[in-house]
Parts: structure tokens; sequence; C-alpha cells
């Protein structure tokens, strides 16, 4: 007999294809509770090694032993078989069969009970769906003493929220609605500017503990009160105020939920008038600070959040708008100015404990599952980050931000399929909205929309003429598509109106073979005392000074928090070879990276 033969008669072939479907089986199980039960991220590698290391011993026990109806015993030889032992082939094809079955249960599972978000789907309405659209401006403070504006800020971005959960309802960005604030503007070019059909304005005034809102819905095609109403309250009734104006609101609108299910989504997820308060404060100051760029306005909105959070415990909107601070501190390719005395290690902690409280404290599921995505985003979970993005995203399809955070996870897991998907949202939603044109401007050159962001780019600033985002990102853009000329023209008017930006000088100084200009920029910022590490890393890149780039982030491979080195993975001309680290994370998560991209206005070689 061959040793073919002899190996399919012993059952070796039938019990390694038996062990391999029970392997994937348990994979797929184990890969699931690790979710459920936000277990390590070692759990399912683990399972791996075990089922990889049993996996010759039980091809060795298939040949050596026989199962015969008396048990487990030496196989002899072909004519120590019996005709009852063709059952037990039989019973071991079945198996097979149980398996495989069990493997499809699983994958149902994980794909539409696990990414559930435990409400009914949303009926999403689409972007161009103008008579379900609204602009929130910010709200007038016409108080005695004119300082409440920052409770006139930060009850519009709250109204703004609201409604944004509102499926079917599209909501214009802060950034976008509040571009208007102190202007004399009409509603129908506001409306028209930011593709909306409804806007809503507003005004407080404070007298004592008395306060008057007034808030007014209008048409903006043709500048008719849909709704208005004025609230005279006690400072106790302020939470009661703001639920209302968001409910009628979209009452007005006509969104396709039902009266009690829109109520509880209006819920801003405290009573405390206080902590209500301190929340409303943080929204404005970092409103403010992202409208200003003055990083004090941004610490001041972590200390509102975290007074809100600390007088009610309860309160998962502050706990995770908490949370957020740390994580844009954790990442230093955005944060210039790291919490002072503290290690990324105890950045890392911070984050972890506001997060947790606002997975344990969220109202709703479907904001349970967007701070673990947040989570599992810090953690470089990369594939359950994107699912649980997709799941959030099922439910809120018009929260840009969410959009935004997906694209980045997408970026670092080099998952093309979903950056399309984001880019293809934001450049729709990036008509109309400012926030969304920036977003997609910032990512769309890296994949192959190079022309494409630039024109985009172009008509956006024909809109906001003023806005030193678009114009940046819209400068880089041109550049990656050899557009000098015309990136020359755009970055003399950043110099002179839109803000002095030293990285755009130095690629633009670069592509024009001015290597010494590009120097003189570089050494301006090394010289001011502050830490510059993603401006610095992006200028010696274009010096091609690569060791020198390589060293500005060896800090973060020697530090306990991956998430800070990963960070640099959203640009697609960072290499990660050099950084053992970050390989062994790419190669955990499954990311195959291309090459990195070479940039096509480098500075010319010494």
């Amino acid at each position: 007999m061959s040793f073919f033969a002899e190996l399919k008669r012993r059952r070796v072939f039938r019990v390694a294809s038996a062990y391999l479907v029970a392997a994937y089986g348990i994979l797929q199980v184990a890969e699931l509770l690790t979710g459920i039960l936000e277990l390590p991220g070692w759990s399912v590698r683990l399972v791996l090694v075990l089922t990889i290391v049993g996996f010759v011993p039980t091809l060795i026990a298939a040949w050596a032993l026989e199962l015969t109806p008396d048990g487990l015993r030496i196989d002899t030889g072909a004519e120590s078989r019996t005709p009852a032992m063709a059952g037990e082939g039989r019973k071991l094809d079945l198996f097979i069969i149980g398996m495989l079955g069990l493997i499809i249960v699983v994958l149902i599972i994980d794909r539409w009970l696990i990414a559930d978000t435990g409400e009914p789907p949303p009926v999403a309405a689409p972007m161009s769906q103008l008579d379900k659209s609204v602009a929130v401006l910010a709200f007038a403070d016409f108080s005695e003493d004119q300082d409440r504006e920052w409770f006139a800020d930060g009850l519009a971005e709250e109204i703004m929220n609201a409604l944004a959960r509102t499926p079917d309802i599209r909501v214009a960005s802060r950034t976008s609605a509040f571009a208007y604030q102190g202007t004399d503007t009409d509603v129908q070019t506001i409306a028209r500017d930011l593709g909306v059909a409804h806007v809503l304005e507003g005004s407080i005034r404070s007298a004592g503990n008395r306060i008057r809102v007034t808030a007014q819905l209008i048409r903006g095609i043709d500048d008719v009160h849909v709704w208005s109403q004025v609230y005279d309250s006690q400072s106790d009734d302020l939470i009661a105020v703001q639920e209302d104006v968001a409910v009628k609101i979209a009452t007005a609108l006509d969104t396709t939920m039902n009266p009690d299910a829109l109520a509880d989504m209006m819920r801003v997820g405290t009573r405390s008038v206080s902590a209500y308060k301190a929340y409303v404060r943080g929204l404005a100051t970092r409103a403010r600070s992202l409208r200003t760029g003055k990083l004090e306005h941004f610490h001041e909105s972590y200390q509102n959040f975290e007074l809100a959070r600390s007088i009610d415990a309860g309160f998962a909107a502050a706990h995770y708008a908490a949370a957020d601070y740390w994580k844009v501190q954790l990442n230093p390719a955005r944060a210039t100015d790291f919490a002072p005395g503290l290690t990324p290690e105890e950045a890392l902690a911070n984050f972890l404990e506001r997060i947790d409280l606002a997975i344990e404290t969220a109202q709703q599921p479907v904001y349970q599952t967007l701070s673990r995505a947040q989570k599992a985003t810090v953690e470089l979970r990369l594939r359950t980050a994107l699912r649980r993005f997709r799941s959030f995203l099922d439910a809120r399809p018009n929260d840009l931000r969410a959009w935004h955070e997906f694209l980045i996870v997408a970026q670092i897991a080099a998952d093309r399929d979903a950056v399309d998907a984001a880019l293809a949202t934001l450049k729709k939603a990036g008509s109309v909205d400012r926030f969304a044109a920036t977003v997609y401007m910032s990512t769309a050159y890296r994949h192959g929309q190079a022309d494409l962001a630039s024109n985009f780019g172009l008509e956006a600033l024909e809109r906001w003429p003023n806005d030193s985002g678009i114009a940046y990102q819209t400068h880089r853009s041109l550049l990656w598509a050899g557009r000098v000329k015309e990136a020359s023209d755009l970055v003399a008017r950043m110099d002179d109106t839109l803000g002095r930006n030293q990285v755009a000088l130095s690629r633009q100084a670069c592509a024009e073979g001015r290597r010494g200009e590009a120097l003189q920029y570089l050494e301006q910022l090394q010289s001011d005392g502050e830490t510059h590490a993603a401006e610095e890393w992006i200028i010696l890149t274009l010096l091609g000074e690569k060791g020198a780039a390589i060293d500005i982030l060896r800090a973060y491979e020697s530090s306990e928090v991956p998430y800070q080195l990963a960070s640099w993975l959203v640009f697609h001309h960072f290499d990660p070879s050099p950084f053992p680290s970050l390989m062994q994370m790419l190669n955990r998560e499954n990311v195959v990276r291309p090459p990195a991209a070479e940039l096509p206005f480098a500075c010319p070689p010494i």
C-alpha cells in the first residue's frame, strides 16, 4: 500500500480537515468574545498560537491511533479495521459539517447582531435633502453686562449637537455656522452659502437669576419664520429650555422619529444645572479655541468638562469630551502644548479612565459604540475601531466629526475601501460645510486625488476666502498635483492675509529650489523654545535629511504609548520600517501599507 493510501486509511486527511475547520471556528469565537468582553488584544493571538502548536501532535495521533467503538487504540494495520469502525469516519464528517455551520452562525452574529447599536435602524436622508437641513448660528448675548457669551455659544452648540443625533436631519457644522458670528449677513445668504434650507438664530438676556432665551427657525428661501419661541426662565430651567428648542426644531423639520424617541435623543444627559452650565462653557471655550487657534482656550475647555463630570458622575458627554482632550494630547502630530509635568503614560491613563466612564454612563448604546471606537483607536485595535465606527455611522450618518475619526483609523489601517467611503462622504458635505471641506482636502491628495482636491480647494476658497485651514490644505494639494505656479500665488496670499505658515512656506521654497530658505524656516522653529515635532519632521523630510527626521520620532519609539508613533501613519510618505514597535503593531493588525510616497516637491540635494 502506498504512503498516500495509508494516510487516507488512517484518516489523517480527515483529521487535518476537521482540526483546521475547528481551529478557524475557535478563532472566530475568540475574536467575537474579545470584542464583547473587551479582552486584551493578545487574547486572540494566544488562541492562534495554541492551535498552531497543537496541529502537528494531532496529525501524529491520527497516524498512530484509531478510533474504535471501544475507544482509542494503537493502529496495527489495515487488517485491524472492522465494519463497525466505518461509522466513526462518518461521525468525523458530521463533525466537520457541524463546525462549518457554527462558523457561519458566528459570522452572522458578528455582522448583524454584535455590530448593532441596540437601536432600531434609522431612516437616513441623503445629504442633498435640503428640506431637512439646518444651520444653528451662534446665539447673541444681550445680557446687561455682556458677560454671557460663553453661555450663548455653548447653548447653540449643544442644540446643534442634539439635532445632529437625528439621522434624517443634516446640520451644518459649528465651524461653518459660527463663522457668521458678529456679521450682518442676512439669513437667505447664510442659507445659500451653507447649503441648508433653514437657519436657527437666537439670543439670550440675563439679569440676576432670570434668563430669557429667544429662538427662531427661519426658512432660507423666503425668510419665513417656521417656528419661534421666547423662554422666560430661572437658571434652573435651562436644561428644559435647550431640550425643548431642539425637539421643536426637529418636529418642525418633520423628522421620521416618533416623539418619544426624539425627546429621548435630545436629552442633554444630566439633570444637574451646574454640571450642564460647566459643560456648555466647555463647549464654548473649545469652539473659541478652534476659531482662534489659542491653546489656552482649549485647556480651559478641559477644566470645564472636568468640573461638569465631577458634579455629575453620570454625565457621559462630559466624560467623553474630557477623554477627547487627552486623545488630542496623545497625538504629537496635533498637540503642540502637551500638559506640563505629565508623561505620555499618565496622559494615556487619564484618557482610559474618562473614556471608560463615558462607556459606562452612556444612556444610548450608539454612544457606547462611539466611545468604544475611540478607545480601540488609541489602543491600536484597528479592525475593532473600524467596525465600531461603521456601526456608529450607520446610526448617525451625518456626524462629520465621526467620519473624520473613521478616516484617520482607515488611513492608519491602510484600508482603501474605508478611506474612499469617508472621502466620498466628506467631499459631498464639503461643498457647503467648511469642516468637511478641510478634512477632505487634508487626505484626498494622498490617495490619487491631488488634482481633484486642488480644484475643490480653489472653489472652497471662493466661498470662504479667509479660511487659513482651507488655504493650507489647498496649497499642499496643488504642490502634490505639480501646480507650482498656482501654489506660489496662493502661498503669497497666505503670507500676507491668511497667516504666516512656515511649513507651507518651506514646501513652496523647496518646490522652487530655494533650499536655504527652507532651512531658515526650520531654524526659526527650532529656536523658539517650543515643541514642533510634526513641523520639524515635515521640513527635515523636505530637505532630504532622513536620519534627522527619524531622530525626531525616536522618543515616541521608546514611549509606552504606541499610539503616539502610530499617529504618523496618516502621512503616506512616512516610512515605518525604522521603528520596530510600529512594524510589530502593523503585522499584528495585518496591515499591508504601500511603499512610502516620494515628495514631488522635495528640496534639491546639497
